[in-house]
């Protein structure tokens, strides 16, 4: 066997789609592996025939490189061009083509080397496909996603992570998310991520919060999984955060409301049973001290009427408390209505708390009746000054009057006395002095107002 033979025989069993081409493009030589990938007999005798004829469907795309390579002597190659066969299928081949040359240097021929690359073109495309359709979704997803890399840092995030915390991606790339985690869910975030990184869970979720750029609180609903390698080590972490401030704030309201709910119940429960406990004393000693039905009915009418007044007063204020200029006029309004120029009020605008304006409420109802019935008020030409001053929550009240009949101490302490004395200790947190001038009972109130405050209330349908 002659070497030349010998070459041929190698040549046709080599691996590669090779094939050996003259000026003429007519086949020197071809390996079975160039004829099988074409689809065509391993065994089919190709020297001498022209491989346009072989293969007629080849593209003039194909014919002119042929004719530049012979032409120029140029080494071209491509590693995915695509090759339609006859049924329409498209394969893709990596090909390369190189001019031989003869002992003269003149270029004899063509050398194509040809792989079919089909599988991995299609295998690169699914890849990229997924890619895209990856990319597409971390993009425009509606939540924040980033990945993480094991020790923390943000390795790659979307728009949506990017705005929900007011950075953008350079800011974000690099830093890890101990840095934007607020101090007290630091601990539990950290927990949840050793344990994935361990294994014993396989993903997490958790409510927590995000220190925003320029230290804003904002609070997202965090899911974590973990993308494990080839080789089964941690990779990198794909974190995807859903803004829950909105319903978090709205259980914050919730939480409140259910407080204000509570206090206002337990408000209400102590205001009913005082009234009930005011009601109860003011029949008993009005009873005490009066045996005639008819007065006691009067006297007990008219002390309900100051206190039903009281109430209207607080009820127009959604029982949050009263202005105690409201108040008076109210509570002194029967009086007001027959000697509209014998009462005058004069003081700054003071808040008293539900309990404190119905204490203050009776307190000056029982004044105008003794008035009217004793004092100043009993005469046409009597006067009563009602001044205040109220110096940060200390409140003070003068009930003057003058111009009156004479006054003495009464002998004994009525049930009016005793319910302003109660009245300024319970809920008024204070004392009274009373002073029997001749120009007429000087009453001097003290009492420590509570700060005003905006309850929840049931009036206001909430």
């Amino acid at each position: 066997m002659s070497a030349h033979s010998g070459v041929l025989t190698a040549l046709s069993q080599a691996p590669l789609g090779i094939a050996i081409f003259d000026r003429e493009m007519r086949y020197l030589a071809a390996s079975s592996r160039f004829l099988t990938e074409q689809g065509l007999p391993g065994d089919l005798p190709l020297v001498g025939r022209h491989h346009y004829e072989v293969f007629p469907d080849i593209p003039e795309r194909w014919r002119e490189i042929h004719r530049r390579a012979l032409a120029e002597g140029l080494e071209l190659s491509h590693e995915a061009d695509p090759f339609e066969r006859y049924n329409g299928r498209v394969d893709w081949i990596r090909w390369s083509l190189k001019p031989w040359r003869d002992d003269d240097g003149e270029i004899g021929g063509l050398v194509l080397y040809t792989e079919f690359v089909t599988p991995a073109v299609e295998a690169r495309a699914r890849l990229e496909a997924a890619e895209a359709r990856y990319r597409a979704v971390f993009d425009q997803a509606a939540m924040g996603v980033a990945r993480v890399a094991p020790d923390g840092r943000l390795l790659e995030m979307n728009d949506r992570f990017c705005v929900m915390l007011g950075y953008d991606r350079d800011e974000l790339t690099g830093m890890d998310f101990q840095q934007i985690t607020h101090p007290d869910d630091l601990d539990s975030n950290i927990t949840l991520t050793d344990a994935l990184l361990a294994g014993s869970i396989e993903t997490y979720s958790m409510e927590k919060r995000y220190i925003a750029k320029g230290g804003q609180v904002v609070w997202n609903n965090l899911t974590v999984a973990l993308v494990r390698n080839t080789a089964g080590e941690p990779d990198y972490f794909i974190s995807i955060i859903d803004d829950i401030g909105a319903r978090k704030q709205a259980e914050a309201e919730q939480k409140r409301y259910q407080g204000q709910l509570r206090l206002m119940i337990n408000e209400l429960n102590h205001r009913v049973k005082n009234t009930l406990a005011t009601v109860q004393s003011m029949a008993s000693q009005t009873l005490r001290g009066e045996s005639d039905p008819e007065i006691v009915y009067e006297k007990l009418e008219a002390r309900l009427l100051g206190l039903s007044q009281a109430h209207d007063v607080l009820t127009r204020e959604h029982w949050h408390g009263a202005e105690l200029r409201d108040l008076a006029e109210r509570a002194l309004g029967p009086f007001l209505d027959a000697t509209a120029d014998q009462i005058t009020l004069r003081g700054p605008a003071a808040w008293l708390q539900p309990g404190a304006a119905l204490s203050m409420a009776l307190i000056l109802h029982e004044l105008a009746t003794n008035a009217v019935k004793y004092g100043a008020l009993s005469v046409v030409e009597g006067k009563v000054d009602m001044t205040w001053t109220l110096e940060g929550q200390q409140l003070q009240v003068i009930w003057t009057e003058r111009d009156g009949p004479r006054v003495k101490p009464p002998r004994r302490k009525g049930f009016g006395t005793r319910l302003i004395e109660r009245g300024l200790r319970g809920e008024l947190r204070g004392a009274v002095t009373m002073s029997y001038e001749r120009s007429g009972l000087v009453c001097t109130m003290q009492a420590q107002l509570a700060e005003r405050t905006d309850q929840l209330s049931l009036f206001e349908g909430a």
